[in-house]
């Protein structure tokens, strides 16, 4: 456990490596099938709905059951029973039955499952590794992660392009299982859990994870920030945004593939940089500069999908194209600096016992009314001017940095180096 690149961590994100690059291909593809069967912008929130609503109403379950059972064997179970649901998804696109219902059913299976596995997973990361490396740990793996949805979303439009929704599925589903071969070979051996998991002993243990965020001082600032953020820039990137760049800039399902990619080239490299100068950079500065980058770059964005930025550089064109490209790996270098940065703090912050539940409840309060965001979204294209729509959601983004800026305390950007405890 003393070396960072230990059997343990390599085979951790190797696991990760495989089943994320499935993924990548599938997230950028739906989307494209859902614009491509239907064109409509209801359509897509709708989907952005039922892929967000399970992992955050499971949430606070997953947290306990991270808790109390073995991390290592969950991992393992929920990309077996992944790779399963993606499986039959493609055979039933084979048989004929696919529909937008049976897509929406698969997904809100493939979420709840995801939910679960993303609990334990963060849970298990700071007991394979020491705290002296877990910043550069996670940067790491925010570079693989961010590597991956490189590869995935351009091989994901292209695979569709030529093949459809049919192969993205199937190979969706053999990454799941791949990638949970690879996790039997991880050495885990965590400590003996005294009591079996009963119904109140789960509301108890829900309850528990939710009490240690209102006393946590430095997490409820985040909490408040990550709220606002979240409804109004998921809804952006997930719903608008490729709305838009099919839509409205008139993009090939390529440049598509492309620009989605692009967002995480850009955390890629953020978080290459971030590994190297983990030990010598200080956490406070990085995020407040990467808070400040990204609502500039929202900003900026927003101007360019304005109807008169698109006749000055042609619909479509080749440096509309470049521009957007820059622009978004720009946003992803600063989205990198700043949730890794974050995310290594909570880690510091949470003692290994309640450390799942924790993350969990985080994460459920953080995102929950996300899915609603990415729904309104969708509505709201349907009466509204999508540059306009795009604009409002990033003032809205600017107006909850600065508000954090004002009320965040120390905590929330230099944690101390030891685990908080429930009060």
């Amino acid at each position: 456990m003393g070396k960072l690149f230990s059997k343990n961590f390599i085979l951790y994100a190797a696991g990760r490596i495989i089943s994320l690059i499935g993924s990548g291909i599938q997230n950028v593809a739906i989307p494209l099938y859902i614009l491509r069967t239907t064109g409509s912008g209801l359509a897509m929130g709708t989907f952005a709905f039922v892929q967000l609503l399970p992992r955050i109403v499971i949430m606070p379950l997953g947290g306990v059951i991270g808790d109390n059972f073995n991390r290592k064997k969950i991992m393992i179970f929920m990309d077996f029973f992944c790779g399963f649901i993606s499986l039959i998804l493609a055979l039933s696109v084979i048989n004929g039955y696919i529909s937008l219902t049976v897509l929406f059913i698969g997904q809100i299976f493939l979420s709840a499952f995801a939910s679960i596995f993303d609990a334990s997973t963060a849970a298990m990361l700071p007991e394979i590794i020491e705290k002296k490396n877990l910043l550069k740990g996670n940067s790491i793996l925010g570079s693989i992660n961010s590597a991956t949805y490189i590869i995935g979303p351009i091989a994901g439009a292209a695979l569709f392009g030529f093949f459809g929704i049919r192969m993205v599925l199937f190979i969706n589903g053999i990454s799941f299982i791949i990638s949970a071969i690879s996790e039997i070979f991880i050495e885990y051996f965590p400590q003996e859990k005294s009591q079996k998991l009963t119904v109140q002993k789960t509301k108890k243990d829900i309850m528990e994870g939710f009490n240690f965020l209102i006393n946590a001082k430095g997490i409820l600032p985040l909490i408040y920030f990550a709220a606002v953020a979240n409804f109004f820039g998921v809804a952006s990137i997930t719903v608008i945004m490729p709305y838009i760049f099919v839509e409205g800039v008139g993009f090939s399902d390529n440049q598509f593939g492309i620009l989605q990619a692009s967002v995480m080239i850009g955390i890629f490299t953020g978080n290459i940089f971030l590994s190297i100068l983990s030990e010598k950079l200080n956490r406070k500065k990085i995020i407040v500069y990467g808070l400040t980058a990204q609502a500039s770059l929202f900003l900026v964005i927003g101007i360019f999908f304005y109807p008169w930025s698109i006749r000055i550089f042609g619909m479509g064109s080749f440096y509309l194209f470049g521009i957007f490209l820059i622009l978004l790996i720009m946003f992803g270098v600063a989205n990198a600096f700043m949730s890794t940065s974050i995310n290594t703090n909570l880690q510091l912050m949470i003692p290994n016992k309640v450390r799942a539940r924790v993350l969990s409840a985080y994460s459920f309060s953080m995102q929950v009314i996300t899915p609603i965001g990415v729904f309104v979204a969708g509505f709201a294209l349907e009466f509204l001017e999508y540059y306009n729509l795009f604009l409002a959601c990033t003032l809205m983004i600017i107006v909850a940095t600065g508000i954090f800026f004002r009320e965040a305390p120390e905590e929330s950007y230099n944690p101390e180096n030891k685990e908080a405890k429930i009060r």
